[in-house]
């Protein structure tokens, strides 16, 4: 007769010594004759989906590293993960419910999560995300041509000076300023009337949008050129949903100083060596980037929708030209917030985790372990505690509007805390939860990891891999 998975519970000895009853796969129970072919057909189902996944988004993109960051990598990671965990079942056969299987099992499960997630992670890494510029982005003077003849103002003939960039200092302050240092400079040919004002305006600096000084000026071939030193912190809507993951673009926004004239900026291309985005024109090599690292830099060209005429004549006739930006995108490092955060949230699981271990309904147990309901409640707290602090620190540097990506790791251990409380109340209770009496508290100690990393995991395609 099959023996029961009762009988291969722990026993004590005199002395209070725990001795495991050895388990041989005959005493096991054979377990739902389901679950095998279940498997397997998941299994081959789970590997075929990917491999088609993968096969038909590369004859789309004609490259793997197109977009890592696309649905179609994030469907063909998830079956991958599913066919291995297939695979453990298939193999391990946790079914027929002896404990080193069901232990395997579990433990096969949350490493295969884990390496999920570090290729998840290596992926949006690698992503080529330049959907970071603000507008257009142009990079020839031909490029500037079709944007103005398809955006310009219409039936006006407009002066373009040219207008260059180049930044030497940027730093973060806050969720939403970023300040910025360097020079703006703009060639006046023979064509640019004397009476022009001349200079620009940085209209999204907090208080330097008109205090640029004037740093050189001189005139060769009868073309004026004027160049301006700037400091300005600028006020800018920044995206932290992806955080540590995301890229950012601190864009300077250029506007001409005579806001009444029929005046369109266009880049100065020929004041630099190379204009290739890569390449960073217009940015300081010996940038010092703290904690990011640069993606691009270049002009791009944006229409505001303004529904004003600023007291310039009618609103309804208001014709305003396309608005210069300089782009400075950026990605972040992920290593320094990986140790400030995830480091602190790997050892709060492993806290709470062993919490669950050394919860039992055992007495002997009990008394060997010196951990009791209460205890088990104060040292929750306290980690609770911890959590909440640790979590506002972050909101409080990231000044998010939202919820970021990492936040999902606090919110997680929240629940995971409660949990862990209410399943010591229910343990010592008299209530009967089959779940949770069965084989003295083991299912919850199994479902652990495996639980914690897929909801990690699924709130990484959620947030990261987003069409």
């Amino acid at each position: 007769m099959a023996q029961s998975p009762a009988a291969t519970e722990p026993e004590l000895t005199e002395d209070g010594a725990a001795a495991t009853t050895a388990e041989a796969p005959a005493d096991a129970s054979p377990g739902p004759a389901w679950v095998r072919p279940a498997a397997v057909a998941t299994l081959v189902s789970s590997v075929v989906g990917s491999a088609w996944l993968l096969s038909s988004y590369r004859q789309r993109s004609g490259s793997l590293d197109a977009a890592l960051d696309s649905p179609h990598i994030a469907g063909a990671l998830t079956l991958g993960l599913i066919a291995v965990m297939s695979l453990a079942v298939v193999m391990l056969r946790p079914e027929r419910g002896a404990l080193h299987a069901l232990v395997a099992t579990s433990a096969v499960w949350s490493v295969a999560l884990v390496v999920a997630l570090v290729v998840a992670w290596a992926a949006v890494s690698r992503a080529d995300r330049q959907d970071a510029w603000h507008g257009v982005p142009v990079t020839t003077a031909a490029d500037v041509d079709a944007y103005l003849a398809d955006y310009g103002p219409a039936g006006v003939s407009s002066v373009r000076i040219p207008t260059g960039v180049h930044v030497q200092s940027m730093e973060f302050l806050n969720g939403d300023n970023v300040q910025m240092a360097g020079y703006v400079w703009q060639r006046f040919g023979p064509d640019v009337p004397q009476d022009l004002l001349r200079g620009v305006v940085l209209p999204e600096a907090v208080e330097e949008a008109y205090e640029l000084t004037e740093a050189y000026r001189f005139e060769e071939n009868g073309v004026e050129t004027i160049g301006w030193y700037f400091a300005a912190v600028l006020r800018q809507p920044f995206e932290y949903a992806e955080f540590p993951f995301d890229e950012q673009n601190a864009w300077l926004r250029i506007w001409d100083r005579d806001f009444s004239g029929d005046v369109v900026l266009v880049p100065d291309f020929a004041a630099y060596t190379s204009i290739a985005p890569a390449s960073l024109p217009g940015v300081e090599e010996e940038f010092v980037y703290s904690g990011w690292t640069p993606m691009y830099s270049g002009f791009s060209y944006s229409n505001q929708p303004y529904q004003t005429s600023f007291g310039m004549g009618d609103a309804n006739e208001l014709n305003s030209p396309p608005e210069l930006y300089f782009n400075l995108v950026l990605e972040r490092s992920f290593v320094g917030p990986f140790f400030e955060h995830f480091i602190f949230a790997i050892a709060a699981a492993c806290l709470l985790f062993g919490l669950l271990v050394l919860t039992t309904n055992d007495e002997r147990l009990k008394s060997q372990f010196q951990l009791t309901t209460s205890g088990v409640l104060g040292a929750a707290t306290g980690l609770l505690f911890a959590v909440i602090l640790k979590h506002n620190q972050l909101r409080g540097g990231v000044s998010s509007r939202g919820v970021t990506y990492i936040e999902v790791i606090p919110i997680i251990l929240y629940v995971l805390v409660v949990v862990v409380v209410l399943n010591a109340i229910l343990l010592a209770s008299p209530v009967n939860i089959r779940f949770i009496e069965h084989r003295n508290n083991m299912l919850p100690k199994l479902a652990y990891w495996p639980v914690l990393l897929g909801l990690v995991f699924a709130a990484t395609l959620a947030v990261l891999f987003r069409a």
